[in-house]
C-alpha cells in the first residue's frame, strides 16, 4: 500500500526531484488533495472522512 501512495505523490513531486524544493505549504496542499480522494479500498470514502469520524468517536467517549 505504501508504494501506491508513493505513486500518487509522484503526481505532484516527480521521481528524482527533492521534496526540499517545495515549500512546506505546497507539501501540505499535496497531502490535503490526496487525503480528499475517495479510495476503493475504503469503500469510496476519503481518508479525511474516516479520520474525522475517528476523531468524532474519540472525543465523544
Amino acid at each position: 500500500m505504501n508504494e501506491r501512495h508513493n505513486g500518487l505523490l509522484r503526481q505532484y513531486i516527480p521521481k528524482g526531484v527533492s521534496i526540499e524544493q517545495y515549500a512546506p505549504a505546497d507539501v501540505l496542499g499535496f497531502a490535503d488533495e490526496l487525503n480528499d480522494r475517495p479510495r476503493r479500498r475504503l469503500g469510496y470514502r476519503t481518508p479525511a472522512e474516516l479520520f474525522d469520524a475517528f476523531l468524532d468517536d474519540v472525543y465523544s467517549a
